[in-house]
């Protein structure tokens, strides 16, 4: 009998994201599309914190100007449309990113769809209507409608804990050579910084893949 050939572990994926920035968005979406004819050989992808605003504190004028530019320049992408500046030219934006990703903490204590679930809420809440997503009030409502038990979501939510891990989840990132979201971390090895075009993606997982596993290239870039 011919050895038995042992199962393919599949490949980790990481994107360090912040569900307030359209670039994160951008790229995970590409990364979909990327990872659709290399299913078999990643593991569904992780999402982990990267708040690209930590602390609460006011913006500048020239602050939330920058992150509107932003927001009108990743609305050209085709993976982007609809996406507007209005969260940052509103009278009430979002101080800090870490309300949001610690409403996604305590979601995933619920689940992965659940948690996938209250992303999808957020970013369409914050990036397509200007909805401040940092107000707890707003995350309540949010956590309802994407199906999860409110009462332990409040109560998760408002643990010290839950922040803490964002933080340190955080911190962790920083220290492995993170320093931007979107980052996608392949296999724990290769480290993608910022929004790469579908195809540099899809180059980039099936070269991984070739490496880690030995599988042919569905198609080489030049």
């Amino acid at each position: 009998m011919p050895p038995r050939t042992p199962p393919v572990e599949p490949i980790p994926l990481v994107l360090y994201e912040d569900p307030l920035s359209p670039w994160c968005f951008v790229a995970e979406k590409r990364i979909a599309a990327a990872l659709a004819d290399l299913a078999a050989a990643y593991a569904p992808l992780r999402h982990e914190p990267f708040p690209l605003r930590v602390e609460p504190r006011a913006m500048s004028r020239a602050e939330r100007e920058r992150l509107a530019r932003a927001a009108r320049k990743a609305a050209k992408e085709p993976e982007a449309r609809g996406i507007t500046p209005d969260l940052w030219l509103s009278t009430d934006p979002p101080l800090s990113s870490i309300p949001p990703l610690a409403a996604l903490a305590a979601a995933r204590l619920q689940g992965d769809a659940r948690e996938e679930a209250l992303r999808t809420l957020l970013r369409q809440a914050a990036l397509f209507r200007g909805v401040n997503v940092s107000r707890t009030d707003v995350l309540y409502e949010l956590a309802e409608r994407a199906g999860l038990d409110v009462s332990r979501f409040a109560c998760a939510l408002a643990t010290p804990w839950t922040e803490r891990r964002v933080r340190a989840r955080y911190e962790e990132a920083v220290d492995r050579g993170v320093d931007v979201a979107p980052a996608l971390v392949v296999g724990e090895e290769w480290l993608i910084a910022g929004p790469r075009s579908a195809d540099e993606y899809r180059e980039i997982l099936e070269r991984y893949a070739q490496v880690r596993h030995g599988l042919p290239l569905a198609r080489v870039l030049h």
